[in-house]
């Protein structure tokens, strides 16, 4: 019983692979342990590829977050929400330097962004405008 899954799960990974196999070993036969190797180079190269590919999506945030600032500042009209969009994106700015990671994506002037810009969950004291 345990063995049969065991050849069944192999066989499974032996399909899965199939053009990795094609790719590494074209010709040979393949066996048990060759399976399980070829599996686990392949897992560890797409782990690999998932942490590169987060690094580049973080640095796409964060040139995006740059964008945003050098935009609104260059911007001669002066509102509240001018400001405070500037003041989310500098903190925005200054977190991700520390942790090279995005720190909220919630929007601006939620609730959850009150409580992670503030420390403190602080009820809005005003409705929230909706266009509908």
């Amino acid at each position: 019983m345990r063995r049969d899954r065991i050849n069944t799960s192999i066989e499974q990974l032996k399909s899965l692979l199939a053009p990795e196999f094609l790719l590494q070993q074209p010709d040979s036969k393949q066996e048990k342990a060759d399976i399980l190797e070829m599996t686990v180079y392949f897992l560890s190269r797409q782990q690999q590829a998932g942490s590169s590919s987060t690094v580049v999506a973080n640095g796409s945030y964060s040139h995006c977050v740059q964008e945003a600032v050098s935009f609104l500042s260059q911007c001669e009209v002066k509102t509240q929400s001018h400001s405070r969009l500037l003041t989310h994106f500098h903190s925005l700015q200054t977190s991700s330097q520390h942790s090279q990671a995005p720190r909220s994506l919630s929007p601006l002037g939620s609730p959850i962004d009150q409580a992670t810009t503030k420390g403190v969950m602080r009820p809005i004291s005003h409705p929230l405008w909706r266009p509908w």
